[in-house]
């Protein structure tokens, strides 16, 4: 789904957007006419927004110059994944005070950041950890904000799902994966919606999926493996550690009703 009201946006600023989740968010952008410039370590040839060339994660390196175009706003993606070579510290604390400085140089007055499901000071994971930290960051840096911490995310294309697909026996937790198509709506909504500013959102699907069960449907497992371990999960019952509820306000604000991320998982965005 998409909205006219995209169009009345002149171009936006992203990071990540060679990633999982900008992949899908630029081609949605581009598919409504709206410009998109990317901040990137290295430029593709051929992609479909205009690169800013910056790495993030290095201190020493020279902020890029204004374009000389009007940004509506920051859409700040870029986050560690299982097998990156920058830490989530040097992404997630010291990425995010570069772009926002970024923002400030070209005058943007508005950050969409992605965070993690799960955030906080005393999260069981670095990675939790740093995206709590930059979630301040972001809400004390004076710009319009809003803040989006999906589930893992989940569609064809996902580096998670293949990482974990590789890593054997895996624990028995329950979780609620959300399609990364919901998570890439729910960005470009919050770019011309003001009552979610100043706002965090929990996202998540509407599953309680095992995770051996997620992994198998979105992995090369096949049909067999994963009816086999869905009988077995209706054995335990009750022993499947549960993920809790999620708020409400991500669906009554947005006006988003997440899909199954079991079905239709779809075919990875190229460029």
């Amino acid at each position: 789904m998409t909205s006219g009201k995209y169009h009345d946006l002149p171009s936006v600023l992203m990071t990540g957007a060679t990633g999982f989740l900008g992949r899908e968010v630029v081609w949605r952008l581009w598919q409504s006419g709206v410009r998109v410039l990317g901040i990137t370590r290295s430029p593709a040839e051929t992609s479909p927004f205009i690169p800013v060339p910056c790495d993030l994660a290095d201190d020493t390196a020279t902020l890029p110059e204004i374009p000389g175009t009007n940004c509506a706003a920051l859409i700040h993606l870029a986050g560690h994944y299982p097998g990156g070579s920058v830490s989530p510290q040097a992404l997630h604390e010291r990425g995010t005070e570069r772009a926002i400085s970024i923002a400030r140089q070209w005058n943007v007055d508005k950050i969409i950041y992605v965070s993690a499901y799960g955030a906080g000071l005393m999260a069981p994971s670095d990675f939790q950890q740093t995206k709590w930290t930059a979630e301040e960051i972001v809400s004390h840096s004076e710009l319009k904000f809003t803040i989006i911490r999906p589930h893992l995310m989940v569609g064809a294309g996902s580096r998670s799902l293949n990482w974990l697909a590789r890593q054997g026996r895996l624990p028995m937790v329950a979780l609620r994966p959300i399609h990364v198509a919901d998570v890439a709506e729910t960005v470009i909504r919050a770019l011309w919606m003001t009552r979610t500013e100043g706002k965090r959102y929990d996202l998540a699907g509407p599953q309680l999926i095992p995770l051996p069960v997620l992994v198998g449907q979105h992995s090369a497992i096949g049909r067999l493996k994963r009816r086999l371990t869905e009988q077995q999960l209706e054995r335990i019952g009750l022993s499947v550690l549960r993920a809790g509820f999620v708020d409400g306000s991500w669906i009554s604000d947005f006006g988003l009703l997440p899909r199954s991320p079991m079905t239709g998982p779809g075919m990875p965005t190229k460029y």
